[in-house]
Formats: C-alpha cells, sequence, structure tokens
C-alpha cells in the first residue's frame, strides 16, 4: 500500500491489457502501472519528462515485442494531465476503487477503511428528484429581470457551495488553490471587459455583492468611502438548502469565496475593502486607502 495520488485517468497502452497513471507520491512524481485490475508498480521519478514516465513503464509491462512506441504515446497523454494539474494544482477524482494490489484490496476498500466505513456501491443520484421527462418542448419565455437575476444566484450559490465541498475532500490545499484560481479569473474578467477604466473591476465587485440580496441598498457616506448593506443573503439560504445539517460545505462558504475576491481586488487596485457578514446579511466597507 502507498500514498500514491493519482493526477490522471489510466492510461491504456494500445494493444495491450496494460495502462498506466500520472501521480505523486511522497512529494514527488510518480508512475502507477496497472495490468488489468492489477497494480503492478508504483514508482516515483525523479523529474516529470516522458523519458522517466517511459522508463517506468517499460520496466515492469512484460509484453513480448511491446512497441516503445506505443508505450511513449502513453506517457505523451500522461504528460498532458500531469502539466495540467502543475497548473492548476486541483484535478478530478480520477481513483479508480476497482484497482487492486497483490492481497487483493482493492482501493475502494482502503478508502472506505480510512473513512471507518465498509465499501459498498453508491448508485444513487446525489439528489433525489422527480419524474423530469417531457411530452413536448414548452413554449421558452424570454427572462429578464428579478426572474433572471433569481435563476443566476441559484447558479452562483449552488457552483460555489458545491465546489466546495467536493474541493475539501481532496488533499489538503486543493479548496484554497481552486478558488485562488477563479478569484484571479473572476477579477481578471472584469478588468479585461473595460482595460480603459481601472474602476470597472471595483463596480462589477459591488454589482456582485449587491446581487447576493434582493434587499441590498448602498446608504449615503462621506467623500471617498462607499458602503453596501445586503440583507437576508440569497446564497446563504440556498447554502443551508444543499446542506441542511452543515456536515459538507466547509465552515464559511459561500461567504468566503466573496471575501477572497474582495482581498485581491483590494491589493491590485489600492482601495480599502472590508466585509462584515452575519445571519442577516452583510456590510461592504470601501474606501481608498
Amino acid at each position: 500500500m502507498s500514498d500514491f495520488y493519482p493526477i490522471s485517468p489510466l492510461v491504456g497502452i494500445t494493444n495491450t491489457s496494460y495502462g498506466a497513471q500520472a501521480g505523486v507520491m511522497n512529494d514527488k512524481w510518480a508512475v502507477r502501472v496497472v495490468r488489468g485490475k492489477k497494480i503492478i508498480a508504483e514508482k516515483t521519478i525523479l523529474d516529470l519528462s516522458l523519458e522517466s514516465i517511459v522508463g517506468v513503464a517499460y520496466g515492469h509491462i512484460r509484453v513480448e515485442g511491446l512497441s516503445r512506441h506505443a508505450v511513449a504515446q502513453m506517457a505523451g497523454r500522461l504528460m498532458q494531465f500531469a502539466r495540467t494539474y502543475q497548473t492548476a494544482g486541483v484535478c478530478p477524482n480520477y481513483e479508480n476503487p476497482d484497482l487492486a494490489y497483490d492481497d487483493g484490496t482493492t482501493l475502494g476498500e482502503i478508502a472506505a477503511s480510512a473513512r471507518g466505513e465498509v465499501a459498498v456501491e453508491d448508485t444513487t443520484p446525489s439528489k433525489e428528484l422527480p419524474d423530469m421527462r417531457i411530452g413536448e418542448l414548452p413554449p421558452l419565455p424570454r427572462t429578464t429581470g428579478e426572474d433572471a437575476w433569481v435563476t443566476n444566484i441559484e447558479s452562483h450559490a449552488t457552483m460555489i457551495c458545491e465546489t466546495a465541498a467536493y474541493t475539501v475532500e481532496l488533499p489538503k490545499g486543493h479548496l484554497d488553490n481552486l478558488f485562488n484560481r477563479v478569484a484571479d479569473a473572476l477579477i481578471h474578467q472584469w478588468a479585461m471587459s473595460n482595460p480603459e477604466e481601472p474602476p470597472t473591476a471595483l463596480m462589477k465587485f459591488a454589482a456582485l455583492i449587491q446581487a447576493c440580496s434582493d434587499e441590498s441598498q448602498l446608504p449615503k457616506t462621506g467623500s471617498g468611502t462607499a458602503t453596501i448593506e445586503t440583507g437576508a443573503c440569497k446564497l446563504l439560504r440556498i447554502c443551508r438548502e444543499l446542506d441542511p445539517e452543515a456536515s459538507r460545505i466547509p465552515s464559511g462558504y459561500p461567504c468566503a469565496f466573496h471575501e477572497l475576491v474582495a482581498k485581491k481586488l483590494s491589493e491590485l487596485s489600492g482601495v480599502k475593502i472590508s466585509i462584515n457578514t452575519s445571519s442577516t446579511g452583510c456590510i461592504v466597507g470601501i474606501s481608498l486607502e
């Protein structure tokens, strides 16, 4: 057994029962070699290179006349996934619970044991849904104004909450890395939407905060300062509906994402942004440093 963490799906080698996964193990890049559903080897490599991956795979595959080119093709696919992980710091759950070690223990059993659970196949949907089949396509009305806002805020809240709930189950650091990446991309999008007007990103942030509630207001303040006050937060309401027992979504979300965006925007713009949250709404203070 090892601490191998896969960062790619299992990629097969043409015309063989062998395949491999890229991963990290003991803080090093690693390769897992598989035959059928049996794990043959899990080895660390000195550097993330095509030659290193090919070397591990080729050294553990027993196929007469095996084409090194076929192994290199497989290694090339693993390199693509590894580079993506290297850049993003996060990846989907690529672990295959059916893969087994020499003693017959499957990865699914190991994961269940680590959680203190019995490994069972979960075939139920994540949420119980009604029968949604339709007999004919209904007319699609044009959606604007408050109806559009409601739909957008539902999507925004669900994306933040479910992403946080999923990512917090990954190894430490993935949650922060993912939302840092999203926050950077969002601010970049705001800035590039009107690069000739630096305040644009700040204005879009203000609109984002106001959209959290249908009771938002901007009370008058002194020169060089602004305040946004929101009422009952729709994001929090949806988050509680998604996780009524508060057992899945990490503490602080969805508000933590907006606080992260505020922190980054403050550093980039030189504008001081403070957020005070509560169960009844939040107060955002904005002022020149």
